[in-house]
């Protein structure tokens, strides 16, 4: 019995160690990587809204975004999570358009009642009204579920190691991918941007889960990009349902997924895995960006 104990005892210290490992790891990833401020623990009350901005032409992206963050600053008491300037347009939402946005901008308020006083202010209208045009999607992100999604992922890939699953990296290249015009040219766009995106690029995705056989499709892709992400150690960072505070726009989910640099997201986009996955999902609606953590530049 006593040889039992130890070997449980053993086994439990494995198993803590991996997954204070799991978490460390993610972290330095959100904070040296994707220049992502994101409280690892705050009130259940918080209150998250994703603001979308297009700029008008001649305005430098930086400085407009930064100047809205100087006259907005203390308003709510809002803290800025993560920033990032939009460098490729995906899916396109029904409900929202076809808007190249410019940037992403992810704040954290002590409450929805916070929010609501910071937009209605004078000071945050004036400093909205310089952009071309804004959007602004609320959530309420679970901290629990959010601490726990990395360690899910983390016993996906202890199963993968156990059962002995085939690896999925590296990427097998999809040829005919690859020698098509248009795949070229968003493979040149994301490559264009490695000043800001070498390490790390971050996908925001706005999710209507639509019918039920629309949540079969999706929930199989996420599946099988979720096998790619406990193998590669990357994934989501953000995630949480959505809430309306502007507009009659319908989403369901708010997520915000880490990949590990452009030419990292390039590949993938080439490759035989995410081809032979990616044309059955199915969405009620969606409006997906990529972008390039700028938080620390402004």
């Amino acid at each position: 019995m006593r040889i039992l104990a130890l070997a449980l005892v053993g086994l439990l210290l494995v198993v803590l160690a991996a997954m204070t490992w799991q978490h460390l790891r993610y972290v330095n990833k959100r904070r040296a990587v994707l220049q992502d401020h994101q409280s690892l623990l705050y009130p259940t009350e918080a209150f998250h809204a994703l603001t979308f901005f297009r700029i008008e032409p001649g305005q430098d992206l930086l400085s407009a975004i930064r100047t809205f963050r100087d006259e907005t600053h203390g308003l709510g008491g809002a803290q800025w999570v993560y920033a990032g300037k939009s460098i490729m347009r995906g899916n396109v939402s029904s409900q929202i358009g076809p808007v190249d946005w410019n940037a992403v901008v992810l704040a954290q308020y002590p409450s929805r009642e916070a929010y609501d006083e910071a937009v209605a202010s004078e000071r945050y209208r004036g400093a909205l009204a310089a952009f071309a045009q804004t959007y602004t999607q609320g959530f309420k992100r679970p901290a629990t579920l959010n601490l726990l999604i990395h360690q899910f992922l983390l016993a996906k890939r202890a199963r993968q190691l156990v059962t002995f699953e085939p690896a999925l990296f590296p990427l097998q290249r999809d040829d005919a991918v690859a020698a098509n015009a248009e795949a070229g040219e968003a493979v040149k766009r994301l490559l264009a941007e490695k000043e800001f995106g070498a390490e790390g690029i971050v996908i925001v995705n706005l999710q209507k889960h639509g019918n039920a056989e629309q949540r079969a499709s999706d929930g199989a892709y996420g599946n099988r990009m979720m096998d790619g992400m406990a193998e590669g150690g990357y994934g989501p960072m953000h995630m949480g349902p959505a809430v309306r505070v502007e507009a009659d726009h319908d989403f369901d989910t708010v997520v915000l997924v880490y990949y590990p640099g452009v030419q990292f997201f390039a590949d993938l986009l080439r490759s035989t895995f995410f081809q032979g996955i990616i044309g059955g999902k199915s969405l009620g609606d969606t409006q997906t960006n990529i972008t390039v953590p700028i938080l620390d530049r402004l």
